[in-house]
């Protein structure tokens, strides 16, 4: 019966696989290397047992330790280290033939200092050392035969170019494996970014008209107080209001309503700058904010709103709807000097121009000491 998914082994540490691979690979490279200069060399049969054990048996030992260790990595780097050893004691064994002596110390350092950096190559050198010492004192006098036949040193080259190439490879996948998860991360983030920024935006703005709502006109109102205040320069609040709005809603639908509000909308868009804000604070009421931007100045953009919208006729349903608005001004600092006294005196002038007939614009009249509580009642 096949296993479940749930019950199959977890997968090896990427350290163990990567070196199992190598050193399985390299161990039988080595021991062609050294198989031919034993032959050469009329070795014994023990140094042939050896052979065998050390490059053919040995890369399965030190893996399957490796992957019951509690500690793949460090358990590789302890292997690593132990091949550093070994192969002390083969140089020492062979009375430390140049080149392949040469190979099984580039090979071993190479090895851990991929892992450990420069500590880790220097800690491979004295292992290494350490095993042809002791390779030394167990074996007796050790006869120094650096040569080796053009074959064995022709192979050692070869073998060490296909180590240090493999390696190179290896290296050269993990970078772009790593470039590729980071390039991917970064365009996640930048995903999330705009994804924030949109969500932010959709808090900020009211869905039917797409200006913003009155949560982003309440911290943005008092941002461009403060700056009037700092530069010393007007600023014009605007509130606006769709006359009989509820008679349009009540005799065309809700659907002819969003419409009108859709469209006065639009045109306070069309009608405003870039650094203006124009608002959607509920039902049928609007509220212009306007920087640097005198009474008269406020006026006069209020009646081009309040003619524009008068003129338009918004297809609904087979009919032509028409409406007109009414709008109140009051400006910094004449009519107040924060958010909550501006407020009140455009509310006030709103409430004036619908009182006075609708279809107008009405200016807000200055707030002296003595009208402040007046203008605290209309907050």
């Amino acid at each position: 019966m096949t296993a479940a998914p749930d019950d199959a082994a977890p997968r090896p540490h990427w350290a163990v696989r990567m070196n199992r691979r190598n050193r399985s690979v390299f161990f039988a490279l080595l021991a062609g290397v050294i198989g031919v200069h034993l032959f050469e060399h009329q070795a014994p049969t023990s140094a042939w047992l050896a052979l065998a054990l050390q490059f053919a048996l040995y890369p399965q030992l030190v893996y399957w330790r490796a992957l019951r260790h509690a500690q793949p990595r460090e358990a590789e780097v302890q292997n690593m280290m132990l091949d550093g050893f070994c192969f002390g004691l083969w140089s020492a064994g062979l009375g430390f033939p140049l080149w392949i002596s040469f190979i099984l110390f580039a090979g071993a350092c190479v090895n851990l200092t991929v892992f450990m950096g420069l500590r880790g190559g220097l800690m491979e050198t004295a292992v290494m050392a350490a095993g042809g010492l002791l390779g030394t004192l167990l074996l007796g006098p050790v006869t120094w035969k650096p040569g080796t036949s053009l074959l064995v040193s022709f192979l050692c080259m070869a073998v060490l170019t296909g180590f240090l190439v493999v390696f190179a490879r290896d290296g050269f996948l993990r970078a772009r494996d790593q470039y590729e998860s980071r390039a991917q991360t970064l365009r996640q983030l930048e995903e999330i970014r705009l994804l924030q920024s949109r969500l932010q935006d959709l808090a900020l703005r009211d869905p039917l008209t797409g200006l913003f709502n009155r949560r982003h006109l309440d911290e943005a109102l008092a941002a461009a107080l403060s700056a009037a205040q700092r530069s010393g320069q007007p600023l014009a609040l605007l509130m606006i209001d769709i006359d009989h709005f509820k008679q349009i809603n009540d005799t065309h639908g809700h659907p002819a309503g969003d419409a009108m509000l859709q469209a006065l909308a639009t045109l306070m868009q069309d009608q405003v700058r870039p650094d203006d804000l124009a608002c959607r604070v509920g039902g049928e009421e609007f509220v212009l904010v306007l920087r640097n931007t005198s009474a008269e100045a406020a006026q006069a953009i209020a009646q081009r709103l309040r003619l524009g919208f008068e003129g338009l006729a918004v297809a609904h349903g087979g009919a032509m709807l028409q409406a007109t608005l009414s709008c109140g001004i009051a400006c910094f600092a004449q009519h107040g000097r924060d958010a909550r006294a501006l407020t009140a005196a455009a509310d006030a002038a709103l409430y004036a121009a619908k009182v006075a007939g609708r279809n107008r614009v009405v200016v807000a009249p200055p707030v002296g000491p003595q009208d402040a509580p007046a203008a605290a009642y209309f907050a």
